[in-house]
C-alpha cells in the first residue's frame, strides 16, 4: 500500500461513547441527527469547537437547509447548546457547541432503561451472604460511585464500570475496594481507579483482603502520597 495513503488512513479516529451508539435510537434521535452530532464531536476532537455550516456541509450528505433545520431542532430540544467564551489572551469573544446536554439525556435514558430492566426481572432469591460480609449489593455499584463522587456519573464513567465488571471480570467488591483506596489518597478519578485495578491484576490480586494488604504495604513503603504510576 502507498505510504501516503496509509498515513491518510491512520490520520486519527473520533472517540464516540459506545453507550451513545447503543442508546440513540431509544433516545428518539434520527440517524442523520446522530451523524450530525458525531461530526460535531469529530470537529471538537480536532480542535474546532464551532464549525461553520460550510465545514459541516463538506462532510455530510444533506442539503444546507436540512442541516440548518437539524441544528435548530437539536438546539431547540436541548440536545446541545451554544456557549460564549472570551479568549484570555486576545480578549475576543467566541462561540462553541456544548454537548453536555446530550450526555445528560443519555445518562437519564440509561437510568430509565436500568429501572425498566430491573422491574421486568423476576424477584431474585435472597442472598446467602449478607451485605456486611460483601459490603456491596450487586445492583448498587453505580450508586456507590455516584455517592463517592458526589454527582451523577458521566457516560465514560458508566461505560468504564460496565467494562470492569463485564469485560475485565473484576469482582464488584474488588472494584469498590479500589474506589475506597482512591478516596483514601484523595484521587477520586475513574482513570486512577482503573490504574489501581490494573496494578492489582498485575500483582495477581483477586480478593479484597489481598488488595487491602497490598495497599497498606504500598503506603508504608512510600514516605509521600505516591501514585501507582504517573500523577493525573
Amino acid at each position: 500500500m502507498d505510504s501516503h495513503i496509509l498515513r491518510l488512513l491512520q490520520e486519527g479516529a473520533t472517540s464516540v461513547s459506545n453507550l451513545l451508539l447503543k442508546m440513540y435510537k431509544r433516545m428518539s434521535l434520527a440517524d442523520d441527527e446522530m451523524m450530525l452530532l458525531i461530526q460535531l464531536l469529530s470537529f471538537q476532537q480536532e480542535g474546532n469547537r464551532f464549525p461553520t455550516l460550510t465545514e459541516l456541509e463538506e462532510r455530510m450528505s444533506m442539503s444546507s437547509m436540512r442541516l440548518i433545520q437539524s441544528l435548530q431542532k437539536l438546539l431547540k430540544e436541548d440536545w446541545l447548546s451554544i456557549d460564549e467564551f472570551v479568549d484570555p489572551q486576545s480578549g475576543m469573544r467566541h462561540e462553541q457547541y456544548n454537548l453536555t446536554p446530550l450526555y445528560k439525556k443519555l445518562y437519564q435514558t440509561w437510568r430509565e432503561q436500568q429501572t425498566d430492566t430491573r422491574a421486568s426481572e423476576p424477584l431474585l432469591e435472597p442472598y446467602l451472604e449478607t451485605a456486611a460480609s460483601l459490603d456491596v449489593e450487586p445492583v448498587a455499584i453505580y450508586s456507590r460511585f455516584e455517592q463517592a463522587f458526589g454527582r451523577p456519573l458521566s457516560p465514560f464513567e458508566l461505560e468504564s464500570i460496565h467494562m470492569w465488571t463485564e469485560q475485565d471480570g473484576y469482582q464488584e467488591e474488588l472494584i469498590l475496594t479500589a474506589l475506597r483506596e482512591a478516596a483514601t489518597v484523595g484521587k477520586l478519578h475513574i482513570r486512577y481507579i482503573d490504574r489501581i485495578l490494573l496494578e492489582w491484576q498485575k500483582q495477581q490480586i483477586t480478593s479484597v483482603e489481598q488488595a487491602r494488604l497490598y495497599s497498606l504495604n504500598f503506603r508504608r513503603q512510600s514516605n509521600s502520597a505516591r501514585d501507582y504510576r504517573q500523577p493525573l
